[in-house]
């Protein structure tokens, strides 16, 4: 006497216990590994231009000026830095770049004095930057 033998067939089940846990700890190591860049700039109000261009370079150094004179540089603010210790941090900056091919973006805003602005150019030769630019907005 043959019994047939009744196979069950099992339907699968998706436990969702193991995939939350997978995705929370997923989350947990893009947080982690996320550099949290805190936003460390001056503010600052750029001249109006009617000449202004747009520009794109990833490459470029960006130096800012508020119109106390304030100097910052890579994320650092440096108050009453005198020109060698600014041309220490853009020469860190540069690196092992030849500075023939480093431009630097002056952003400055439209109350500054003058003094701070020629500062910040004598700031760029003692570096050996000699590509400096000067950020404006266009006229809206």
């Amino acid at each position: 006497m043959a019994f047939a033998r009744r196979r069950r067939r099992q339907e699968g089940v998706l436990e969702l216990t193991p995939l939350i846990d997978v995705i929370f700890l997923l989350l947990i190591f893009f947080m982690v590994s996320t550099s949290l860049v805190v936003n460390r700039e001056i503010a600052i109000k750029l001249p109006e231009s009617t000449s202004a261009e747009r520009e794109s370079n990833d490459q470029q150094l960006i130096m800012l000026i508020n119109e106390a004179g304030d100097f910052l540089v890579a994320g650092n603010l440096y108050q009453d830095a005198s020109v060698e210790a600014l041309a220490g941090v853009l020469r860190d900056q540069v690196g092992v770049q030849s500075t023939d091919r480093v431009s630097i973006r002056l952003d400055v805003d439209e109350a500054t004095d003058y003094r701070f602005v020629i500062k910040a150019m004598d700031v760029c030769r003692a570096a050996g930057i000699s590509d400096v630019r000067l950020n404006t907005r266009g006229k809206n």
